[in-house]
């Protein structure tokens, strides 16, 4: 058979600690209305929209982790950086109840003791002792249970296949209980009219249930989806009570690829951010705006101990707001390390969009277009557009870098 070919690199590697994502299967079992997987994979027919699915090959994974001096990703595993797992597709979804490729991998990274983050919205492998006895006392493994209402009508909507939310809080329990190494609510996306108003109740509730931390990002829409695209937003809007392709042309700026703006989520990340601190959660952003607000560089929320890639730009974020100011260099080691030999051009799973963009960065290196775009404030992908300005640039330094400022709330 032809195997799927995971990982890749992620297209957010600018600003992304575990820019190495990996995932089992070609196509995910769910079929969640927001799913950013399907206008990524599935905007044209073909496997994904057939269901066609293809799993990766165990041996070629293995082989990868086990010489990775022949590997684009040997740089990665050898500094033992965490690994996303579960970036496009759950690793523990129907597909794996029935093929069991996913454990076969488990047992192997259990052995070699890889530190893994691992992002899911399943409950019955949590069920099953193959996969607890793998699980079980696991400290550097981390584990993301994706709940975006606690209203379990609105989730059955939009999240079509998925297991309750009750249910996914039951596996917040469980997780902790077997003595992993964190346990993180993932409040993504964050759906306006369908996350609120229960989403303080929400993260109270995960606390309880054994959740150490929250990450969260809102829901963007792509305006220049195809109608089986536009079909999927009509049945969030649905469940949200209002047109949400309307509300989202009116609070985004641009076109295309649309973002609310920031001031329309202050309000849920104020409340988001205190419900974390009367529980004692760690709180953690993904999304481009209040990214300034997660506990650390990483903002997938896992754990201190556990290590990441430092050489990006939501470690210089934090930094800034630790020191006030942020040079280049304060990340540039880290990135050199990773990305200075990795062309673009040549990078496994790396979107390069449009045959333009693809010749004008021809020859470009990862650590390259992070610097190019570093000494471009008015590019879109400078920390200074992407955080929406609360990194401002100040000034040239002796090595021809900009220095940013930070600019508080």
């Amino acid at each position: 058979m032809k195997y799927y070919q995971s990982p890749r690199w992620s297209g957010e590697f600018l600003d992304c600690s575990m820019p190495m994502t990996f995932d089992t299967y070609s196509v995910c079992s769910y079929n969640c209305l927001y799913c950013f997987s399907f206008f990524q994979r599935g905007t044209r027919e073909g496997d994904y929209l057939s269901r066609n699915v293809k799993w990766i090959s165990v041996d070629r994974v293995k082989k990868m982790f086990l010489e990775p001096d022949n590997s684009q990703f040997g740089n990665y595993i050898k500094k033992r950086y965490t690994m996303q797992w579960g970036g496009l597709s759950d690793q523990f979804d129907e597909y794996e109840r029935k093929h069991g490729v996913t454990l076969e991998l488990m047992k192997f990274f259990r052995e070699i003791k890889y530190p893994i983050s691992f992002s899911t919205k399943a409950t019955w492998f949590l069920e099953d002792d193959r996969y607890t006895d793998l699980i079980k006392g696991a400290d550097n493994w981390h584990f993301k249970v994706s709940i975006i209402t606690n209203d379990r009508e609105k989730a059955r909507k939009v999240e079509r296949g998925v297991p309750s939310p009750e249910d996914r809080l039951a596996a917040l329990t469980k997780l902790k209980d077997l003595g992993v190494a964190g346990v993180t609510l993932r409040f993504r996306p964050f759906i306006i009219g369908i996350s609120n108003p229960g989403h303080k109740q929400l993260i109270s509730d995960a606390a309880d249930a054994g959740a150490d931390s929250v990450s969260t990002e809102f829901l963007c829409l792509e305006s220049r989806a195809a109608d089986r695209g536009k079909s999927r937003y009509q049945g969030i809007s649905d469940a949200a009570g209002f047109d949400i392709f309307q509300k989202y042309k009116d609070y985004s700026s641009g076109s295309g690829y649309l973002r609310l703006n920031r001031k329309s989520k202050e309000k849920f990340i104020d409340d988001m951010e205190e419900a974390c601190n009367q529980k004692g959660l760690r709180f953690y952003v993904s999304d481009a705006h209040f990214k300034e607000r997660s506990h650390h560089g990483s903002c997938c929320g896992i754990p201190e101990h556990m290590d990441y890639n430092r050489g990006q730009y939501t470690e210089a974020l934090v930094k800034a707001k630790k020191c006030g100011e942020v040079c280049f260099s304060d990340i540039s080691e880290p990135a050199k390390e990773l990305f200075g030999k990795l062309e673009a051009g040549k990078a496994v799973g790396y979107n390069t969009n449009t045959t333009e963009n693809r010749a004008r960065i021809a020859g470009w290196t990862f650590y390259d277009m992070m610097r190019y775009h570093w000494n471009k404030p008015k590019t879109a992908k400078s920390p200074y557009k992407y955080f929406g300005g609360v990194l401002v640039p100040l000034r040239v330094d002796e090595n021809g870098d900009v220095v940013y400022g930070y600019k508080g709330k």
